[in-house]
């Protein structure tokens, strides 16, 4: 989608992308995948394979595969290099960034130079593209869209152009929930090609990912269904449609997709002898199904994951920013089970030189997890050591400048460790019983991690919300921790750890027969989850004896007590 490729809208595991630094004669040539062009757009030329290079290439592009559709227009343009379209489609998929301005603009020159006589539709293409390549994304909007609704105007039935406006439009949703500029435009449109055009896997997979972060995900379903069956070889595709499947709830179905996203990618570099950092998602997958493990109590399954990947990064020569994606992975499979020691103990020293971005995710983590360990243990100095430093390091990072391109970006690690040092202090203070303190520290800690990009790094500390709910459960404010957990739940509908947090608010309510509900509903969530968690024998014992435990005391560091005959096996690391 043209969003994500002219914006870098995707968390980077890799600084680098396939052949980012390969001039476009030079790029190697691809197959012509049978299956993987939906897409169909007459140009002008008289090679028959240079339009079906140029098709794949135009299909790619939607599905937000930017090299290997760069690969595709390469290639059409060495069949035939007067076929303009061929450097239009190279210049819109080469990247973001400044450091492809240059690349950019030649092959747009080349474009322009060759359009003088084409039909007029395709010199409306490359005018509208000229726009953005000259001024960029940002500089050049209005202008490459007015462009673009003149095109769609003089050729309504032309499927693709409306589908190239769709997804540059589509720019998600703002913190509050509201639509960005330009996004309800993007839905009107893609709803309209959804009706017009139901087996373009382009406009399925637009419509996933302008749908994904809305509060209405579940109106892209059937398009996630549809995406696994049309381009089922396209690991992108699988990513948008697991990524979907994951924010409705259904986590054994969302593993299954990110899986074959993994194993996609793999049979793809296996097929053309690349290098494991070729791969545009199986990183990304992997990631999404260690995190999908541990929503679902697949404590041991969700390692399984974080190990795999941070042997797949080492196996690519270990690059310092992949590596501590890795190593951020692991650190949250273990907080999430409240494993601090564990979180604590993951190895965090990388070969080479790191940048300050890098340094400064790795020593955020460091501190985070030394802090949130000793809180565990009652060593109240100690976190606020730690919260100190966190805080010096977020100061250090948010004044330096912005970087380009798929890079770490210190101003994006400044925003995650500063929403990891507002979540230890707010526990902090609600461990001294400084409750009304606690709770505004959480509140900020929250706000924060609403306005983290998409582009930057994953947060690695707990959830602020959770954490701001069990202060409020330990502040007897049972009725504020239950709207918190419902809202939790209804925005990650498969998430374990969310439905515990509401039968626990449940049981603080005294809402006994919720309670049992909802600890029902957790056990079936966590069927398959490893036997020896304490949450599972404390849900079943509620279960069993059917609501009649009284009032518990809830501790805001902590998951809630149990009844007194219970002794769980003490925590391991693993």
């Amino acid at each position: 989608m043209l969003s994500r490729l002219l914006r870098n809208d995707e968390p980077s595991v890799y600084s680098q992308v396939a052949w980012e630094d390969v001039a476009d004669e030079a790029l190697p040539r691809p197959p012509l995948r049978e299956g993987w062009a939906t897409s169909r757009l007459k140009v002008s030329t008289r090679v028959p394979l240079a339009q079906a290079y140029f098709d794949q290439g135009l299909s790619l592009l939607h599905l937000g595969w930017g090299p290997e559709a760069r690969r595709a227009f390469a290639e059409a343009a060495r069949l035939d290099p007067e076929l303009a379209m061929a450097w239009w489609g190279l210049a819109l998929s080469r990247g973001p960034g400044a450091r492809f301005v240059a690349a950019r603009a030649e092959a747009m020159a080349r474009a322009l130079a060759l359009s003088e006589g084409l039909p007029d539709v395709e010199q409306r293409y490359i005018i509208a593209a000229s726009l953005l390549a000259e001024k960029g994304p940002a500089n050049g909007r209005h202008a490459f869209v007015r462009e673009m609704e003149s095109l769609i105007d003089r050729y309504p039935e032309d499927a693709e152009a409306k589908l190239l406006l769709a997804g540059f439009l589509a720019d998600g949703y703002e913190p509050d929930g509201r639509p960005g500029q330009g996004q309800p435009y993007a839905q009107v449109l893609l709803r309209e090609l959804l009706r017009t055009h139901p087996d373009h896997a382009g406009v399925h997979y637009a419509w996933v990912c302008a749908v994904l972060p809305s509060p209405r995900p579940e109106a892209a379903r059937e398009s996630a269904q549809r995406l696994t069956q049309l381009v089922p070889g396209t690991s992108t595709a699988m990513l948008a449609a697991g990524r979907l499947w994951g924010r409705l709830g259904a986590l054994d179905a969302a593993n299954r997709v990110l899986a074959s996203a993994v194993e996609s990618d793999d049979v793809y570099l296996a097929g053309e002898s690349l290098p494991v950092e070729f791969a545009p998602c199986a990183e990304m997958a992997m990631r999404l199904l260690s995190q999908g493990c541990a929503e679902a109590g697949q404590y041991s399954e969700a390692q399984t994951w974080a190990r795999r990947l941070r042997q797949r990064v080492e196996s690519a020569g270990g690059e310092p920013q992949a590596l501590v994606f890795a190593a951020t992975t692991l650190v949250s499979a273990h907080l999430r089970f409240g494993f601090f020691r564990a979180a604590a103990d993951v190895p965090l020293e990388f070969e080479g030189d790191l940048s300050p971005a890098e340094r400064g995710l790795r020593d955020g983590v460091r501190s985070y997890t030394k802090g949130i360990n000793a809180l565990d243990l009652g060593r109240l100095s100690e976190v606020e050591r730690a919260c100190d430093a966190l805080a010096v390091l977020q100061s250090t990072l948010s004044e330096r400048r912005r970087t380009d391109g798929r890079r770490l970006c210190p101003r994006d690690v400044a925003r995650v460790v500063e929403v990891a040092e507002q979540e230890l202090r707010g526990a902090l203070e609600a461990r001294r019983g400084e409750g009304g303190r606690a709770e505004a520290t959480l509140i900020r800690a929250w706000r924060m991690e609403r306005r983290l990009r998409p582009a930057g790094p994953a947060a690695f500390s707990r959830p602020a919300r959770e954490t701001l709910a069990r202060v409020r459960l330990r502040d007897e404010r049972e009725q504020k921790a239950l709207e918190l957990a419902r809202a939790l739940v209804e925005e990650r509908p498969g998430c374990g750890h969310f439905h515990l947090l509401l039968a626990e608010a449940r049981v603080a309510t005294g809402e006994r027969g919720s309670a049992v509900q909802d600890f029902a509903t957790f056990l079936e969530r966590w069927r398959d989850a490893d036997s020896h968690l304490p949450e599972l024998r404390r849900a079943r014992t509620y279960v069993a004896g059917q609501g009649r435990l009284l009032r518990l005391v809830h501790n805001a560091d902590a998951p809630f007590p149990v009844p007194s005959d219970f002794r769980p096996r003490e925590k391991v690391s693993c």
